[in-house]
């Protein structure tokens, strides 16, 4: 939550994060680059990272997909849908996710955009935020800005080369990001 809430340089809150794997690749990133120095700040509750494993395409966690699914039901956090014809690497994953439906055949895609609502959303998220450290902030708003301007095959490329041995070892689309 405090991700989708972190504010813009110009101080915009709740910038929308577009697309699950966006998501999921930021969370990875921020776990795996991030959080060590963000812990050293100031002492807060010890904060539990969904764990992340090699999968179809990538770094994946079941547990922060599940997190995520569970915030939109419980009203955190919106996500809205504009139909797409498949064009992105995301299309892969979205299928992966999908794929209890027997027979599934994408035609379309309904690529997501995710923010905070208003009720709910940005009121819990910005109690967090403004328990987090001044540097703390600053950090988590410049590590979204980054990551929402990069386009996703960047976002991909970088996991895939950093990562390559412990997370992309299963992936189906590794050898378009190692080559």
């Amino acid at each position: 939550m405090m991700l989708l809430y972190a504010p813009t340089p110009s101080g915009q809150p709740n910038m929308p994060v577009t697309g699950r794997t966006r998501i999921m690749k930021m969370v990875f990133l921020f776990d795996k680059e991030v959080l060590p120095d963000f812990k050293k700040d100031r002492a807060f509750d010890e904060v539990s990272m969904p764990e992340f494993f090699s999968w179809k395409y990538g770094p994946f966690s079941k547990d922060l997909l599940n997190d995520l699914e569970f915030l939109i039901n419980q009203g955190y956090i919106r996500a809205v849908s504009s139909q797409t014809y498949p064009t992105t690497p995301e299309v892969a994953e979205y299928e992966f996710w999908i794929s209890d439906f027997e027979n599934f055949q994408a035609q379309e895609y309904d690529e997501e955009t995710f923010d905070l609502t208003t009720l709910k959303g940005i009121p819990k998220a910005r109690m967090l935020w403004d328990s987090l450290s001044k540097n703390q902030q600053e950090q988590l708003s410049e590590f979204k800005a980054v990551l929402n301007k990069a386009s996703l095959d960047r976002i991909l490329e970088y996991v895939y080369k950093k990562y390559r041995t412990d997370y992309t070892d299963k992936s189906l689309i590794r050898e378009k990001y190692l080559l």
